[in-house]
């Protein structure tokens, strides 16, 4: 799906986790790994796959098992990149199975193969809040559902899940280890 807001769901995540969890580069893996799934087109536009294939468009880079795989790459890096591994495996898994699910939420396209490689088989929602034959691809109108079908929702989770984190670590119990200098005389 051309889309505005296939970055949102990462930095509303990364809003959500906190600048202690998330650095800035995991946050820009994220936000690419969430972009990387049209990679596809290029399949596409320049190799002469078809479009409804398995590696045509909205096909295994728009599956869980890609998303998983991108994740592995980001836990591979994470020690290089000073991530923690499992959150950077988690946030880039996440991001990159956001793009398939706000594509699930457009009123065109051939469905996605999400479940890949468990099946080949194309998946849609049977509530599909985006209207993309009546907005266009790009444009005014586009831009305003987006915001209003994903940008808005997004950005109360992020504020829910910000302020949920500081409660937690305003309620979590202080470190009562006795520091090593109390000893040190």
């Amino acid at each position: 799906m051309p889309t505005y807001l296939h970055c949102g769901p990462p930095l509303a995540l990364a809003a959500m986790l906190g600048r202690r969890r998330v650095s800035t580069g995991l946050l820009l893996a994220g936000v690419a790994a969430s972009i990387v799934p049209d990679i596809d087109m290029l399949n596409v536009w320049y190799a002469g796959v078809r479009y409804n294939t398995l590696l045509g468009h909205r096909g295994l880079t728009h599956s869980i098992g890609f998303a998983v795989a991108l994740g592995l790459l980001a836990a591979l890096a994470a020690r290089r990149c000073g991530w923690q591994r499992g959150i950077a495996f988690l946030f880039v898994a996440l991001s990159t199975v956001s793009h398939p699910v706000l594509d699930l939420l457009t009123d065109r396209g051939i469905g996605t193969a999400l479940f890949y490689p468990l099946t080949e088989q194309r998946v849609s929602l049977p509530w599909r809040p985006l209207p993309l034959t009546a907005a266009g691809l790009f444009g005014a109108a586009r831009f305003w559902l987006e915001c209003a079908w994903i940008g808005l929702p997004l950005l109360a989770f992020a504020a829910f899940g910000a302020a949920l984190r500081r409660w937690c670590d305003r309620i979590r119990p202080a470190d009562r280890r006795v520091p090593a200098r109390a000893y040190a005389d």
